[in-house]
């Protein structure tokens, strides 16, 4: 018991020691570029954490994330590597928006929730083929999503420029040219902040911070997924699969089925992941709407080691490095570049620590159960690496 403790603590430490690591990397960057890397950490915490409006934008940019690091934990635990986030939530979005402003009359209720279960079905409706072609005709999933992102790109260029484009903007005097988006989703479908819950506890938030109940529902939304994981026998069947198809199939489980419900999953957790910005930020979608957030979601997952916990706490981090980035940007002169390395250099750290940790157990475990059989001991051994994942 003490041995697996043990390596459950090293398992813990070993994402800390390669983000200090990275701290170190970055460090000896910003020297290079002739930057007090003290001043620079220094300025980051400060800028970020010292008023409650910037640790609340913070939530609200770990938000997304939170959605994205998920979506792609899902397809991780079934052995799927489902690369196409980036697209599912776009395609999300896009229907969530087009539910938002051509529903009328319907109370919030009803027009909200329905919004946000159109932006499910755009996520799952864009996984679906990728992963029928995987299970009927052996397609990789890497391949077909990696493509269908770049569909999706096309696709909604044309939807918003061409099809669903608002032209009645611009059209009273003086107010410029017309913004290439949809029209403007309906009062009814916006998703509320939370400020007035939060000022009956004395935060009291300006009204540029965006922080909106969509961060409840991501928080509520990783529990889930840790109780549909580790909790039920489809979460039972997800890590089997995902841990040895061939004897998952041997054992009864069919290795096709958990493909279709694990990737359809993630594609619907995917289209939740740019909700908050169009139903609370920007209130439309635009040519510009943001993106990138299905690639970090990778990053996401990978430093969260596919975990609830895990992945919230890294998606903190994400946001945090972003935030961050403004203020070292502003005040001390730091280019952007000089964070996007230190969060590939962090990225880069945490898998092979985690790698290398990773072997390092289980080595240790092999070596403890041929000693216990030397011994006449049984010399099963269930360690912080062993079993089913």
């Amino acid at each position: 018991m003490k041995k697996r403790f043990k390596y459950l603590l090293l398992e813990i430490a070993s994402p800390f020691i390669a983000i200090l690591f990275a701290v170190l990397i970055g460090a000896l960057v910003m020297l290079v570029i002739d930057k007090n890397p003290v001043e620079v950490y220094r300025t980051m915490f400060l800028f970020s954490f010292k008023r409650l409006d910037s640790v609340a934008i913070i939530l609200f940019g770990m938000t997304p994330l939170i959605f994205s690091g998920l979506a792609v934990a899902i397809g991780f635990k079934a052995g799927l590597f489902n690369i196409g986030i980036e697209g599912q939530y776009l395609i999300g979005t896009f229907l969530a928006a087009l539910a938002g402003f051509a529903l009328k009359g319907l109370p919030t209720f009803i027009h909200l929730p329905l919004v946000i279960l159109m932006g499910m079905l755009g996520g799952m409706l864009w996984a679906w083929l990728p992963i029928y072609l995987k299970v009927k005709r052996g397609v990789h999933e890497v391949i077909s999503t990696i493509m269908l992102n770049y569909v999706s790109f096309s696709l909604i260029h044309y939807l918003i420029a061409d099809v669903f484009m608002d032209k009645q903007q611009g059209l009273a005097p003086g107010v410029g040219n017309p913004i290439i988006r949809l029209p403007k989703i309906a009062a009814t479908a916006v998703m509320p902040k939370m400020h007035s819950f939060l000022s009956n506890f004395g935060i009291n938030l300006p009204q540029h911070v965006y922080l909106n109940w969509f961060l409840v529902l991501a928080l509520l939304m990783a529990v889930g997924y840790y109780f549909l994981v580790w909790r039920t026998p489809f979460g039972y069947e997800l890590r089997a699969v995902g841990h040895n198809p061939a004897g998952a199939e041997t054992a009864g489980i069919k290795p096709g089925a958990v493909f279709f419900k694990a990737f359809l999953l993630s594609g619907a957790i995917a289209g939740l992941t740019g909700l908050s910005d169009l139903l609370s930020y920007f209130g439309y979608m635009d040519l510009d709407f943001p993106r990138g957030y299905g690639f970090t979601g990778i990053a996401v997952a990978l430093i969260g080691k596919n975990g609830p916990l895990g992945i919230v706490l890294a998606a903190f981090l994400f946001a945090f490095l972003n935030r961050g980035a403004e203020g070292v940007q502003a005040f001390v002169g730091v280019p952007m570049e000089t964070i996007v390395i230190l969060q590939g250099v962090m990225i880069l750290s945490i898998v092979v620590f985690s790698s290398v940790m990773g072997r390092y157990i289980r080595q240790q475990e092999k070596k403890e159960a041929a000693l216990g059989s030397a011994a006449g001991k049984p010399g099963v051994t269930v360690g912080a690496q062993g079993g089913v994942k």
